[in-house]
């Protein structure tokens, strides 16, 4: 009986020990994971008839559990095996946001970059809606370099700029506010308008922060442009 008392409370005590490196680490954990999941998906390594590809595969477009994610979230995606189909990067440079776009805006692809929030959408046409993750540790600190969670800090005036390899469109920001959950009507097209909105959840997840650019320019993707879509993407804390 000594033997399985001492042995239960040796298994207690590193039960106890455990969880509490968990909480200790799981910030630079979450980093880590979701850092290593996005080198896979790094656009410059694809040719430009594999993204055009990517965007014609079928796509999740389920949003309906959005939230706020921490560790706990990224750990269990990291254990399942997915292909994301990467179709261009998005960079906001006064954020330090750099991001894979992938096709469609499941809760686990917006984990390890911005996802599309209708299908057909074209880069530089319509409204083109992208939502990416906020990311929270499981107290509820804000991770602010972490996917779309530098967005609480976006101003009226900055450049956005969106590739897929071909053309390089440059958007300037016109809009940042909340909208409650249910109200979808921001990511519509508008007639006449090329606009491109950013969505990401609120820390309290009751709201969504939405940022709303125009489209200022479109040119040929080339060597000299391409330099701003280098960047580490920005799953890693700076």
């Amino acid at each position: 009986m000594k033997n399985i008392k001492e042995t239960m409370i040796g298994m207690g005590l590193f039960t106890i020990l455990f969880i509490g490196l968990v909480l200790v680490f799981q910030y630079p954990l979450t980093l880590w994971l979701v850092g290593n999941n996005s080198h896979d998906s790094n656009i410059m390594q694809y040719s430009t008839q594999t993204l055009k590809d990517n965007q014609k595969k079928k796509a999740n477009f389920d949003t309906a559990n959005i939230k706020t994610v921490n560790f706990l979230d990224v750990a269990q995606a990291q254990m399942k095996s997915q292909n994301y189909p990467a179709i261009g990067v998005l960079a906001y440079p006064e954020l330090d946001i750099s991001l894979p776009i992938f096709n469609g805006d499941g809760d686990t692809t917006m984990l390890y970059g911005a996802g599309t929030m209708k299908a057909d959408q074209q880069m530089g046409m319509g409204n083109y809606a992208l939502a990416s993750h906020h990311v929270s540790n499981v107290v509820g600190h804000s991770a602010d370099g972490l996917l779309f969670s530098p967005l609480i800090k976006a101003k009226v005036g900055q450049l956005v700029y969106l590739t897929d390899k071909t053309k390089v469109y440059t958007y300037q920001t016109t809009k940042v506010f909340n909208v409650k959950t249910d109200q979808g009507e921001v990511i519509l097209d508008e007639k006449g308008k090329k606009e491109l909105t950013l969505i990401t959840c609120a820390t309290d997840d009751t709201y969504r922060i939405v940022v709303q650019a125009e489209l200022k320019e479109t040119s040929d993707f080339n060597a000299h442009n391409a330099k701003i879509f280098t960047s580490n993407y920005t799953q890693y804390w700076k």
